[in-house]
């Protein structure tokens, strides 16, 4: 059995939002030995202030590391893993974010040679708040690979192993999660700058009602609506404005919203 480093040397091929991300979160753990290689050196500049080591080729990058991560655009991820191939060897663990390119397509892309991983994380990532989707169901895997796994990205995030058929599902929900709130939040903004609120200053209002709320909601075992209900005084301005989002049938939209995304998820796995 392929033993699996206690400390491993973790390097990732393509450093933009996300490759970045995760480099620049597991940078600030301290915890592990990193490296990138990505065609712009204007992205690893602030990576490797960080003290991540910029790798010239994807070649040397596999030779020096033992869990390899790819975070490259999906129509670029089979040409990477050809240039591993010759490098990759069973003591290799790949993981992969790419979206939309499924584990068969990754097995097929090493050979066999190592295991493989798919990791579907969302953007708040960014801020070390990340939600990822780890399909894990390779047969090569072993027990502390998955530990490794759920240890490193539990570094930036919260971690949960799913069957990859439900990835799209996944994906169109939390994924794409961020920009539903994000597009209801600007709602907000543009209804306090309607009200006479500046600008900037409606956008800070904004969030903080977000980060209370969300705070108000971890720490209660009630149901949203329950929350939502206590908020509403009666024949207050409260229920008005609440009534008004169930008239325009608001939950309906952002239900079909997620659904849409969902189909068009699907369309694009392979």
């Amino acid at each position: 059995m392929v033993q699996v480093s206690k400390n491993p040397v973790v390097g990732c091929v393509g450093c933009g939002n996300m490759g970045g991300a995760i480099l620049a979160g597991l940078a600030q753990c301290g915890e592990y030995q990193l490296y990138g290689h990505t065609r712009s050196s204007e992205r690893m500049r602030p990576l490797m202030a960080k003290g991540v080591k910029s790798m010239a080729d994807v070649t040397s990058l596999v030779r020096a590391c033992d869990v390899l991560i790819i975070a490259v655009k999906p129509h670029q991820t089979l040409a990477i893993l050809h240039d591993m191939q010759e490098s990759l060897k069973p003591d290799k663990l790949l993981i992969s974010v790419a979206a939309g390119v499924s584990r068969r397509v990754l097995e097929e892309g090493v050979n066999g040679i190592c295991p493989v991983v798919r990791a579907m994380p969302n953007t708040p990532a960014l801020v070390g708040a990340g939600v990822f989707a780890l399909c894990m169901e390779d047969p090569k895997l072993t027990q502390e690979h998955k530990d490794l796994i759920h240890t490193l990205f539990g570094k930036i995030g919260f971690t949960r192993e799913l069957p990859e058929s439900i990835f799209p599902a996944f994906s169109a929900l939390i994924g794409a999660g961020p920009a539903y709130v994000l597009h209801l939040m600007q709602a907000l903004v543009q209804a306090g700058i309607t009200l006479g609120f500046p600008a900037a200053e409606s956008r800070r209002l904004v969030e903080a009602l977000c980060e209370g709320s969300l705070r108000m909601a971890q720490q209660s075992p009630e149901h949203f609506m329950e929350l939502r209900d206590k908020v509403c005084s009666p024949a207050g301005l409260t229920i008005t404005g609440v009534n008004h989002l169930e008239s325009m049938a608001v939950n309906g939209h952002i239900i079909e919203a997620v659904l849409e995304a969902y189909a068009r998820g699907c369309a694009m796995e392979k």
